[in-house]
């Protein structure tokens, strides 16, 4: 490891400031299921994820929000924004991992203003992330079009009382105050969601911070997904043979309401009868011999394998 903390919001420190942080840094080795960080347990200290890759979990849903690969920063939300654990995170591989102790991380925000802005951000995006993933109307959708979404995320600062201008269905995540339904003045706060209903009206209680997404992005983003996946499938022939790609493993869950099939980067959410095909996804077996031996319909099969290959996990194999 030259310099691993020549990475992301680091990048912005001086090489002084990053290797008097090396020198505060604990290196952890991982093996395989091990805990790294325990949802709503104490603790302020961020993870840099050296090599190897860990599973972000919401353990009381019991639902996988996100597979992150090296190089990579976690747990740094309880630094930022000095609340506890909000997620479980789990070795998915064997992992080297430094620990970077939160004291030290706050010292740099204090006296480094543009790394304290990269980590804020970093921090608003990943919650914005996570909230989607978790509470949104929008969390069964398919990882990659969620992780584009949060990307969407308008930000707005209101004044109190302001009337908040929108499109029917549009969503809003609440960062700062309140907004309040004026119809029957119920309000949402500060980590949740509201979905715009028709006819309704919305006003800031007090001064508010949040962010918007718009229905015309989700469906542009499905829609792209969409054809993206038909694309594919369009591709896929009687003869056609599909390699799915090293180090990609199945785990089944039922919250997410099917196979979640991954690697270190990717991840595509199947039923049972798709995920069953995997052993045989090695380029020999064409699509007549998948469907045959599955038992299944060749739009049921072809869709799968489309979006194995839409999600990065699998190539057509020439």
């Amino acid at each position: 490891m030259s310099d691993p903390l020549a990475f992301g919001p680091f990048l912005l420190l001086e090489k002084s400031e990053r290797e008097k942080l090396g020198q505060a840094c604990v290196v952890l080795k991982l093996k395989q299921g091990d805990t790294l960080i325990e949802e709503r347990s104490v603790g302020d200290d961020a993870y840099l994820l050296v090599e190897g890759s860990v599973r972000i979990v919401a353990q009381g849903e019991n639902r996988t929000l996100a597979l992150v690969g090296a190089p990579a920063l976690v747990g740094e939300m309880a630094v930022v924004q000095g609340q506890g654990r909000s997620a479980t995170v789990l070795a998915d591989t064997p992992c080297t991992v430094l620990r970077l102790p939160g004291q030290e991380l706050r010292r740099l925000m204090d006296r480094q203003p543009l790394f304290a802005s990269a980590m804020r951000e970093r921090a608003d995006l990943l919650l914005a992330d996570a909230f989607l993933k978790r509470k949104s109307p929008l969390r069964d959708l398919p990882a990659e079009i969620v992780s584009t979404l949060a990307t969407r995320l308008r930000p707005r600062e209101l004044e109190p009382d302001q009337l908040i201008v929108g499109n029917d269905d549009d969503l809003y995540l609440v960062r700062r105050g309140a907004i309040e339904r004026l119809g029957d003045g119920q309000r949402t706060g500060p980590g949740d969601f509201v979905q715009r209903d028709r006819g309704e009206r919305y006003a800031a209680a007090g001064e508010t911070w949040l962010y918007e997404l718009r229905v015309a992005d989700v469906a542009s983003e499905i829609i792209r997904h969409q054809e993206n996946v038909r694309a594919i499938a369009a591709r896929l022939g009687d003869g056609a043979k599909v390699r799915i790609k090293p180090n990609v493993t199945a785990v089944r869950d039922r919250d997410l309401g099917g196979t979640l099939v991954h690697d270190a980067v990717h991840r595509a959410v199947v039923s049972e009868h798709i995920a069953a095909l995997l052993p045989r996804l090695d380029g020999k077996h064409d699509i007549t011999t998948l469907v045959r031996d599955s038992g299944r319909t060749r739009g049921e099969v072809v869709e799968g394998l489309s979006m194995f290959i839409a999600a990065g996990l699998a190539e057509i194999k020439d």
